[in-house]
C-alpha cells in the first residue's frame, strides 16, 4: 500500500490531505494507513466528519468516535452537522451536502486533496446501479480514481483498487475497531439492496466472480472512453474555425460528416471551453442541436443566453450583447419583499415559499429561527454565507460558488433568499445552518424554485459523484 500511496504523491496532488472519515471500515482503514505511512511520504493530514442527521444517537455516537480516534493518532478533526430537508432525495441531497462541506474544509485547512475511503467492492456496486438505471457508455466507467472537487482541490479515492476484504483484514491486524452503520442495511435504499441482495445473488447463482467482472468492465470502458474523447479532441480541431470566450465558430460540413453522438460531444466541448454554463442545456437541446447541423433549412436561435447561427457553411455560436448566460429577463437590482406565503419572479422563475406542509418544496426552514421579514436579491460584493454544517463558520459567497463550480459570470443571477440576519437559501444550492431543522423545530417553511417551462433554471452544482 505505501508504493500506492508514493504513486499518488509523485503525481503532484500535493501533501496537504482531508482524510474523509465516517467511522466505517473502509475509511477507518484508509485513516490508518495514510497515517501509518504519510509522514515518511511528507503528507500533513486532518480528519473530517459529517453527521447527516438520519441517525440520532449513533451519529452522534460515530462522531465522538471519528474525533476519539483522530485524538488518538494526534491529527486535528473537523465535524460537521447536515439535515436532510427533501423526502425522497435523501441519497443525492447527502452526497452533495458531504462533497461541498469537504471542499469547504479543504479550503480552509489549506489542503489540496480530499482522500475518501471507496473500494473496489464500491465500483462494483456503483457500476452495477448505473448499469440497472440504464446508463451509456461513459457511465460503465464507474467511479473516478480522482476527479476536481473544488478549486485547487482534488478528491482521491486511494482504496479504489482494493477490496473490501483486504482493508477489514488490515483492521483486524492493527486490532483497530470501527462503527457499522446500520442504515447501510436498509434495503429501502437502493445501494443497500444491489449490496446485500443483487450482487450476492448473482455471485451465488451466476457468476462468483461478478465484482471482479465489472470492475474489468468499468476499467475497459474507461480506457475507452479516454480513446474517444482523444478522438473528439481531433475532431474538435478539424471542426474549428475559431474559438473564444464570446464567439465559437465552426465547419459546418465537417461537424456533419462526423455520427449524431461525435457532433454533440464536439458541439460540447466547444461550448464548455469557452466557458458558457451549460445548466439550460438538456440532453434534449443537445440532440436537437446536433441534428440542426444537417437540416440546410436549421433557423438560428438562442439557448442559454447564446445566439446559434446557421449559415450555408458555418456554425455561429455567439454570445448575446450582454448576456451573462442565460436566455432570461434581467435580476432585479433590488431587494424583493418575499412574503410567507407568497412568490417573486425572478429571471426564468420565482422563488416560493409555502407553510402548507404537504406543498411540494426543495429545502425546509425552521419558521422560528428565521428574522421577519423576507426578501429576494441578487448577490453583492462582500457576501458571506453560513452554509448548512458549517456551523457558526460563514465563508465568503463567491467562494461557495467556487466550490459549487458555479460560473463566474452567472453567480449575479442566482437569487438569494434573506431575512434580517442575513443569507438563508442560495436558491439551489445550500440553505443557512442557523436556519436548519432541529429536535425542537415546531413550525416550518417551505421554499422551492419555480423554473417557467422554457426557461433555463438556475445554476447549479453539476457532477458530483
Amino acid at each position: 500500500m505505501r508504493r500506492r500511496l508514493a504513486d499518488w504523491v509523485d503525481s503532484g496532488l500535493g501533501t496537504g490531505w482531508v482524510v474523509a472519515v465516517s467511522g466505517g471500515g473502509d475509511s477507518v482503514g484508509l485513516l490508518r494507513v495514510l497515517h501509518r505511512f504519510g509522514p515518511e511520504l511528507g503528507l500533513r493530514l486532518s480528519v473530517a466528519h459529517l453527521d447527516h442527521g438520519v441517525r440520532g444517537e449513533a451519529g452522534r455516537e460515530d462522531a465522538r468516535f471519528v474525533a476519539e480516534l483522530a485524538g488518538t493518532l494526534d491529527l486535528p478533526v473537523d465535524l460537521g452537522q447536515w439535515s436532510p430537508s427533501r423526502a425522497g432525495h435523501f441519497e443525492a441531497d447527502a452526497r452533495g451536502a458531504r462533497y461541498a462541506w469537504l471542499a469547504e474544509v479543504a479550503q480552509a485547512r489549506g489542503a489540496s486533496v480530499v482522500a475518501v475511503g471507496h473500494t473496489r467492492d464500491d465500483q462494483a456496486e456503483t457500476i452495477l446501479h448505473r448499469i440497472v438505471r440504464g446508463t451509456g457508455p461513459r457511465g460503465l466507467a464507474g467511479i473516478p480514481s480522482r476527479r476536481p472537487l473544488a478549486a485547487g482541490i482534488t478528491l482521491a479515492r486511494p482504496f479504489l483498487k482494493v477490496a473490501r476484504e483486504e482493508v477489514r483484514g488490515l483492521l483486524g491486524a492493527l486490532g483497530q475497531p470501527y462503527r457499522d452503520d446500520a442504515s447501510n442495511n436498509d434495503q429501502s435504499r437502493t445501494r443497500a439492496r444491489i449490496r446485500h441482495d443483487l450482487l450476492p445473488k448473482l455471485a451465488a447463482e451466476y457468476n462468483p466472480k461478478v465484482a471482479e467482472a465489472l470492475v474489468r468492465l468499468g476499467e475497459l470502458a474507461a480506457a475507452s472512453d479516454r480513446s474517444d474523447r482523444r478522438r473528439v479532441l481531433e475532431m474538435v480541431r478539424v471542426a474549428t474555425i475559431e474559438a473564444n470566450s464570446a464567439e465559437v465558430s465552426l465547419d459546418r460540413a465537417a461537424l456533419g460528416r462526423f455520427s449524431r453522438f461525435h457532433r454533440t460531444e464536439v458541439l460540447r466541448f466547444a461550448w464548455r471551453r469557452a466557458g458558457w454554463p451549460e445548466a439550460s442545456m438538456s440532453a434534449e437541446r443537445w440532440r436537437r442541436l446536433a441534428d440542426l447541423v444537417r437540416q440546410a433549412d436549421a433557423r438560428s436561435l438562442v439557448f442559454g443566453g447564446i445566439e446559434i447561427l446557421f449559415a450555408p457553411e458555418t456554425l455561429v455560436l455567439r454570445r448575446r450583447a450582454g448576456s451573462v448566460g442565460t436566455d432570461c429577463p434581467p435580476v432585479p437590482e433590488v431587494p424583493v419583499p418575499l412574503e410567507l406565503p407568497g412568490s417573486v419572479p425572478w429571471g426564468d422563475g420565482r422563488v416560493v415559499t409555502t407553510l402548507d406542509p404537504d406543498a411540494p418544496r426543495d429545502e425546509t426552514l425552521d419558521l422560528d429561527r428565521l428574522v421577519a421579514p423576507l426578501s429576494v436579491r441578487a448577490p453583492l460584493p462582500g457576501d458571506r454565507f453560513q452554509p448548512l454544517g458549517m456551523g457558526e463558520q460563514t465563508t465568503p459567497l463567491n467562494d461557495f460558488f467556487r466550490g459549487r463550480r458555479v460560473p463566474r459570470e452567472a453567480r449575479g443571477r442566482i437569487p438569494l433568499v434573506c431575512d434580517r440576519l442575513g443569507i438563508v437559501w442560495v436558491v439551489g444550492h445550500r440553505i443557512a445552518h442557523r436556519v436548519r431543522l432541529t429536535a425542537p423545530t415546531g413550525r416550518t417553511v417551505g421554499l422551492r424554485w419555480e423554473a417557467d417551462a422554457a426557461g433555463a433554471g438556475v445554476v447549479v452544482e453539476r457532477g458530483c459523484d
